[in-house]
């Protein structure tokens, strides 16, 4: 029993993972999360556009990633049928890519840059990032490497074109839609209809008409290499102290950033039918608006393994987590379990310790946009349940990611 609260003890120091304890059951875990930054297209000749618009600026991110947006969300329509030289021409004519390092690196007004926005959010020891310090020494050249694969390298761009279509022409689109209206639903996002016990009238009527707002998500990465790196430590890093107007020059017109295009794809989320909810169009719009973008994250998981997030486990018996049904879970889905260990030079690495399915004897948390709203009666619902398929011991803070293709 000494031994494993000892080994605990030092698992806890290498996790660099950090508790806020609530309440004694409740712990609040932070952990190393990828960043996103979201824009739209915007097409005003659209149904609705000014309330996906707005929908769309206001949406949450999801709480999986950190919000790195930048002022700029916006991208004006090209009006071509692919809008994806659209958006790569505005990406790097706005040099995205430079200022999603300078949000990095807390950089000021005077040019100066600072650590204190990694230091948070990699729960990294500031002082172990003083950059004067860290490039005297080998140790510290690995603590900035291990910043830069953990935290920037992981910088994620996802710019979404919406449209508000017609159900009825996405049903037909589907082989044999009719028949298998409980699929159709579940693919097409239509979460309401896919959960109706029986195929009523009324079901197959909403499944068959009314609108969906679709989105056709576009997602980047941004290029962060040693070589990348080396350049902007030694050529363009000072602080306010220290930084000149040749070195505040140099970062100002670099082209050395870059974004790397990883892949595209659709999803849609309905727009409910007066027949189930007394909520006014633009409010139907806006829930749908946040749950496409949710959708197509899912998606976009699963065909892209360097998109997918880690989520800490929120007890280890009954094996717990706060992901759920906006995650894309199935009563098929299964996890490997992580641990976060460090190397002797202090760099990060994620050790499979086991892995865990969902628990089918229990209800998976339904944590839709609104879902409390939708299904009141799983409101009381708030983590999914799994079990354990291998492994030893599982502890609260370890880290799951979805196994390839589940």
């Amino acid at each position: 029993m000494k031994k494993n609260i000892v080994l605990f003890a030092v698992w806890c120091c290498l996790t660099q993972i950090t508790y806020a304890q609530t309440e004694a059951t409740n712990p609040v875990v932070k952990y190393r999360r990828s960043s996103l930054y979201t824009l739209m297209i915007d097409d005003q000749s659209r149904p609705y556009a000014n309330v996906i618009r707005a929908s769309f600026e206001k949406g949450p991110i999801p709480e999986k990633f950190n919000d790195h947006n930048l002022g700029n969300r916006v991208i004006p329509t090209s009006n071509a049928k692919d809008e994806s030289g659209n958006i790569t021409a505005f990406l790097e004519a706005n040099n995205v890519a430079r200022d999603i390092v300078a949000k990095w690196f807390n950089r000021s007004e005077k040019g100066g840059f600072n650590m204190n926005l990694i230091a948070s959010r990699g729960t990294y020891d500031a002082s172990a990032l003083d950059i004067a310090k860290a490039k005297a020494s080998q140790r510290g050249l690995q603590a900035l490497a291990d910043a830069g694969e953990e935290l920037i390298k992981n910088t994620f761009i996802l710019v979404n074109d919406y449209n508000y279509v017609s159900k009825e022409e996405v049903a037909k689109k589907a082989s044999g839609w009719l028949n298998a209206i409980g699929s159709i639903a579940e693919t097409a996002g239509l979460g309401d209809v896919a959960t109706t016990t029986t195929l009523t009238s009324a079901a197959v009527t909403v499944a068959g008409k009314g609108y969906v707002v679709k989105t056709n998500a576009h997602l980047y990465r941004l290029v962060w290499d040693d070589e990348t790196a080396a350049i902007f430590y030694n050529d363009y890093w000072a602080d306010d102290a220290t930084i000149t107007a040749e070195k505040k020059k140099a970062f100002d017109e670099s082209k050395i950033f870059k974004l790397q295009y990883i892949g595209s794809d659709t999803s849609w989320a309905d727009v409910q039918s007066s027949v189930f909810t007394k909520k006014t169009e633009e409010e139907l719009i806006e829930k749908a608006t946040v749950k496409a973008v949710d959708a197509v994250i899912v998606k976009l998981q699963k065909n892209h393994d360097e998109f997918k997030t880690k989520t800490p486990l929120f007890t280890g018996e009954p094996i717990t987590a706060k992901i759920g049904l906006k995650e894309g879970l199935s009563d098929k889905s299964k996890f490997d379990v992580l641990e976060q260990v460090q190397d002797k030079d202090g760099k990060t690495q994620y050790v499979v310790v086991g892995s865990i399915k969902v628990d089918t004897s229990q209800p998976i948390w339904d944590n839709r946009y609104g879902a409390d709203e939708e299904n009141p009666e799983n409101s009381k619902v708030d983590r999914t349940y799994f079990k354990k398929v291998s492994g030893k011991e599982f502890y609260p803070g370890m880290l799951i990611i979805q196994k390839k293709g589940k």
